[in-house]
């Protein structure tokens, strides 16, 4: 990872809470790591095994880029090759070393390429080798420098429960053109079954139910996900960056404290989040952060126009209030309570500093769970786990962006499974008349696959009696410009120097193997203006 003066750095690794640095390539163009053999002519490559699981780019900077791969079919610690090249038949190599995919983090392995090989803004293909055979071929572009006043495209998802459809909208995002990075909001796996009319079969095996806990099970987890050939090629296709939220270690959890939604708990919560996060951290190409090993909230530059800041709402938040029962009723001195926190005081402080000090166009907020009230009737907060439960904190954040400033922040947002698009204020609600000016827009990029209210009520149930459908949603919430409770799929945002665009992009269905992809709807914000516009 860049140093801290690089602009295009992630900011896990770039900021005084730093994790692995990037390090400079050695002599025989090969570095020491913890994944890496010591250069020289190299001992013999493994010779066996195979790539189920593709190859995926991740923690792009302007000249450094995290591989991934995991070799399945062998026993033991198992050396290969990586070449990153120019071009995708590796006429042209800028950088070839030997690594090592080792058992003790289920063969799954993560090399830090950086250095001179790589040029800011540029594309390059990469590959693993065994001695005997080739991983597909995978293609990234490092990070656009600072002074670049190129167009940033950045796609999103979350929420891709694999018993509730095929990922025909990984699809889609694989063959989306010139991304710079594709941003997992969180819920990349699921824990346990949410799904009672599975639309195909969970085969997760190691403990029989479905459910995990043990990191041998989470690990079995991954491996299934990360069988799937859309989801393969999607990785293959872009770098990738991922943030987790609940669902990666248990529903609704909440810093120390369980979620409450296991019915049969075989092991202590702490444990069984140790085990979460390093299954996360072993199976998705992200390095971890040396200084504190289960940091994901950070910052990256991609050139002139985005400044991204991606976050942790699990990590540090108090539990939620009211029980943590949607659509209960909650006292506004319980959910506004100003000694409740949701991102905690250090990552508070760091996302108030960076905003307050970014200089690129667009300030863009990764954030798992809505900021936008959601409201069913109006004024009644549906969803306590999101930030209505903790509206003290919202309303300081915001309070800071419009005290200071601080324009064109946007916030693009996981978890309800739904799309939403609107503007944000500091109480997350904006009335017809006389309510509070919004100073941010956020863009709710519904799911891959996981059911929403609308395709997980009983039949015969009404949808207006629970959450109200599209039209009664906007009603109740002014603040909120679009809604769509029914569609699966993934946003697409393009940060340009006067205006920002995003599309809302999603397949015809996830009930088939293969289907069309089409634009939802698209969306425009005008450079200092904190308002969406549907176009």
């Amino acid at each position: 990872m860049g140093a801290a003066a690089s602009a295009g750095a992630y900011g896990l690794l770039a900021d005084p809470l730093a994790l692995a640095k990037d390090r400079p390539i050695g002599p025989q163009g090969r570095r020491r790591g913890s994944d890496r053999s010591d250069g020289g002519g190299g001992p013999a490559l493994v010779g066996e095994g195979s790539f189920n699981q593709g190859v995926a780019s991740g923690q792009p900077s302007e000249r450094g880029i995290t591989l991934w791969t995991r070799l399945d079919e062998v026993r033991g610690n198992a050396r290969l090759e990586l070449e990153v090249a120019k071009d995708a038949d590796f006429a042209k190599v800028v950088h070839r070393e030997q690594v090592i995919a080792r058992k003790r983090r289920d063969f799954t392995l993560h090399a830090r390429v950086s250095g001179k090989p790589l040029k800011p803004g540029q594309q390059y293909f990469y590959r693993f080798d065994t001695g005997e055979d080739s991983s597909p071929v995978g293609r990234f572009r490092t990070a656009l420098p600072p002074d670049s006043n190129e167009p940033v495209r950045i796609g999103f998802f979350s929420c891709q429960d694999y018993e509730s459809g095929f990922y025909t909208a990984h699809a889609g995002l694989a063959d989306e053109a010139d991304l710079d990075l594709v941003v997992c909001l969180g819920d990349y796996i699921y824990e346990r079954s949410f799904d009672d009319n599975k639309r195909r079969e969970d085969k997760t095996g190691a403990n029989g139910d479905g459910e995990v806990m043990l990191l041998a099970e989470y690990r079995d987890k991954y491996n299934l996900y990360q069988s799937d050939p859309d989801l393969i090629r999607m990785r293959q296709s872009h770098p990738f960056i991922q943030i987790f939220d609940d669902h990666e270690v248990e529903d609704n959890w909440a810093r120390d404290m369980p979620g409450e939604a296991s019915s049969d708990v075989r092991i202590p919560f702490l444990a069984r989040r140790r085990n979460g996060f390093r299954a996360f951290y072993e199976h998705l190409p992200r390095i971890r952060n040396a200084a504190d090993r289960n940091r994901i909230f950070g910052r990256m530059r991609l050139g002139a126009n985005a400044d991204i800041f991606l976050l942790d709402t699990r990590s540090f938040r108090d539990d939620q209030p009211c029980g943590d029962m949607p659509g209960a009723p909650c006292p506004p001195e319980e959910r506004n309570d100003p000694n409740r926190t949701l991102l905690g005081p250090d990552q508070k402080q760091w996302l108030l500093r960076g905003l307050e000090r970014s200089r690129a166009t667009w300030k863009v907020i990764g954030t798992q769970i809505m900021i936008m009230a959601l409201d069913a009737p109006a004024g009644n907060p549906l969803n306590p786990d999101q930030w209505d439960g903790y509206g003290a904190e919202r309303r300081e954040l915001l309070e800071f962006v419009g005290s200071r400033g601080i324009q064109d922040v946007t916030f693009v947002t996981g978890d309800i499974h739904t799309f939403f698009a609107g503007n944000v204020t500091p109480d997350g609600r904006e009335q017809r008349v006389g309510g509070e000016a919004a100073v941010a827009t956020e863009f709710v990029g519904g799911s891959i696959t996981s059911k929403g209210i609308a395709d997980s009520l009983p039949a015969g149930v009404d949808l207006a009696a629970i959450v109200g459908d599209d039209v009664v949603v906007e009603q109740n919430n002014p603040h909120i410009k679009f809604s769509n409770q029914s569609r699966k799929g993934y946003g697409v945002l393009e940060a340009r120097p006067d205006e920002l665009l995003v599309s809302y992009r999603v397949p015809q269905t996830v009930m088939q193997q293969q289907s069309s992809i089409s634009t939802l709807q698209s969306f425009r914000v005008e450079r200092g203006s904190p308002d969406v516009q549907l176009v």
